[in-house]
């Protein structure tokens, strides 16, 4: 605070100051440094992108930052959005910063002019690809255009049917190590309740509470390790400390997103600012979790480097010394490598080392985020509804009455109720809530129903400003009643079995995954859509045949927050950035085989 007895009476007073004291130049200076960050607060609101009709919309709650206080608020976040969609409807206007409109969309005819039809026009916003730039350099979430299309073109083949056939005994081998591991913690658990008097098992089965969390994080790990990476963590070895890599990718989701309601001064930057310049700002920045971001994007990018040069060298020495790596060179990085060595002799359809490099930090990033999300929130469901979890014990019962050896491929995507309790579990609960696009150019796209404006007129079609942000709200889409039913909120696999409603085939949702948004649409759908749904249910399989979830006494209550991916966390310990979902669990199986082999 300033001290106003110590200036002296006159700013023309010779009179010398204090070390305490604020100097001439010091006041000069923080006066003209308030008056250019308002000028620029000022130009920034004057050319601040508008809608260009009346969209009704929730008043901001923020003079500076309009409703982003609320659309990223980690705990309350989920609720406002349900809020202001059953409020405001499936087109209407969200404040952004500084004055910046965006149109909050879930009209299903809408949305696919945004993510199929006109991709030309709406591509993804500047936002979020400078910083998935920043975080992992050129990969296939953070460029676009041509370079894009090059990459998806040569990486989509890399996560198809086939390859994720071949793969599936890597899944089951993880899926095996996380049995043995939470085997081995409920056992020292229950033992170590044993000798305090402590009895959590009614039927006298070993049973302790785990946080099933940090345990889906790793097994995430693991599988983009070895299946993407041709790498291993060894995250499922319980002796195994947490290096300087697994925290870094761990911390990074939840380290990133509180920054996202200042991304565009960020995006100013990394427009305006040379590289260099922008690295030394971001070394010097004042402000404690941008200088984590950095902490943690450095030791991921330096450990994927490390990476990548091994893998190179292997590559390189020939397939013999590719096949003795981890994951026997069919690890998607390691196949990535050959087919683009094998296309250098055309520049046009080969992929730079650095866009190589930039695939290994998303497929970490996206693998581990997504699957340790999903994961959690199907043991959360099914741990809070046991008759539907012993039904599907019950029915991987009868797919293994014939067969000591693993289920395969087939057989794993085949299973009815345990294709149910995913979808279903992915349609409610999409790990990522909501995407964002950015228009090109100046377009109107038509709506599925007219919407009424502030004035009172009715639009049936939505002008989008050259510039524009379009939030595409995947939850709305997901649990619009209008689409799946009175209990579109409730989590009832037995839908995906009876036949979904008429209204579901009428909405044509643009997605590219069972009628839903969870892994987005057109373009730029999840490539590795397939991938994560045959790794998620080899792990579900092994985990229900072998034990039995259900609520931590004391515990039951979990608050799901908003992030770039979807996490739990204990009442009245949102705050902390690490995750956690207690559960109790019960072994129902007496070892932790999981068979033979994986065909």
């Amino acid at each position: 605070m300033i001290d106003l007895a110590s200036l002296p009476n006159s700013l023309d007073s010779p009179s010398e100051f204090t070390a305490h004291s604020i100097t001439r130049s010091q006041l000069y200076l923080v006066g003209g440094t308030l008056l250019v960050v308002w000028g620029l607060y000022a130009a920034w609101r004057r050319h601040a992108i508008k809608c260009l009709v009346p969209l009704r919309g929730p008043p901001p709650s923020s003079f500076l930052l309009g409703n982003t206080p609320d659309l990223y608020n980690a705990p309350r976040g989920f609720a406002y959005h349900h809020a202001i969609s059953e409020t405001y409807g499936r087109a209407f206007k969200i404040h952004m910063f500084a004055g910046e409109e965006q149109v909050w969309l879930s009209d299903t005819r809408a949305l696919t002019h945004v993510l199929v039809r006109d991709t030309h026009v709406f591509d993804e916003t500047p936002a979020m690809t400078s910083e998935f730039h920043y975080c992992f350099g050129p990969g296939l979430i953070s460029v676009r255009g041509d370079i894009h299309k090059k990459q998806r073109k040569m990486i989509q083949p890399l996560f198809g049917a086939a390859h994720v056939r071949a793969l599936t005994p890597t899944f089951w081998s993880i899926a095996s190590q996380l049995a043995t591991v939470i085997r081995a913690r409920v056992n020292a658990g229950f033992a170590s309740d044993a000798a305090k008097g402590i009895k959590k098992s009614e039927n006298g089965q070993p049973a302790a509470v785990i946080d099933l969390w940090k345990w889906a994080s790793r097994a995430a790990l693991e599988g983009v390790g070895i299946g993407s990476l041709g790498y291993s963590f060894d995250a499922l070895n319980d002796e195994t400390e947490d290096n300087d890599f697994m925290i870094a990718v761990r911390e990074l989701p939840y380290t990133v997103y509180p920054l996202r309601k200042f991304m565009p001064i960020c995006i100013w930057c990394m427009r305006n600012l040379p590289l260099w310049l922008q690295h030394t700002l971001a070394k010097i920045v004042p402000v404690p979790r941008a200088q984590k971001v950095r902490r943690v994007v450095e030791t991921i990018q330096g450990n994927c480097e490390k990476l990548y040069a091994e893998k190179k060298a292997a590559l390189l020495a020939g397939d013999a010394e590719t096949a003795a790596q981890i994951g026997a060179g069919k690890d998607v990085m390691s196949v990535l490598m050959k087919a683009n060595m094998a296309a250098t002799a055309s520049e046009k359809e080969s992929l730079t080392d650095e866009e190589v490099l930039g695939q290994m930090g998303t497929f970490i990033s996206a693998g581990h985020d997504t699957m340790s999300s999903a994961l959690a929130r199907l043991l959360y469901c099914l741990a809070h509804d046991l008759p539907r979890q012993r039904q599907l014990r019950e029915e991987l019962a009868k797919a293994r009455a014939n067969t000591v050896d693993q289920l395969d491929f087939r057989a794993v995507t085949a299973l009815p109720f345990l294709d149910a309790v995913y979808r279903e579990t992915l349609r409610l609960y999409a790990p990522v809530p909501f995407q964002n696009r950015t228009a090109t150019e100046a377009i109107s796209i038509p709506l599925g129903a007219p919407v009424q404006l502030t004035n009172g007129d009715f639009v049936s079609e939505l002008p989008i400003a050259k510039g524009q942000t379009v939030l595409v709200s995947i939850e709305a889409v997901n649990r619009d009643p209008e689409i799946w039913g009175p209990d579109a909120d409730k989590w009832r696999p037995e839908r995906w079995i009876e036949g979904l409603p008429e209204s579901v085939d009428n909405a044509a949702v643009p997605g590219a995954f069972a009628h839903t948004l969870s892994f987005l649409g057109g373009s730029r759908s999840c490539i590795g859509m397939k991938y994560a749904e045959v790794e998620l249910k080899t792990v579900l399989i092994s985990l229900i045949e072998n034990f039995e979830f259900s609520p931590a006494p004391g515990q039951e209550n979990i608050v799901w927050r908003l992030s770039l991916m979807q996490n739990p966390a204990l009442p009245g310990r949102e705050h902390l950035e690490e995750p956690e979902l207690p559960l109790l669990v019960t072994v129902v199986k007496p070892d932790a085989g999981v068979g033979k082999r994986a065909i």
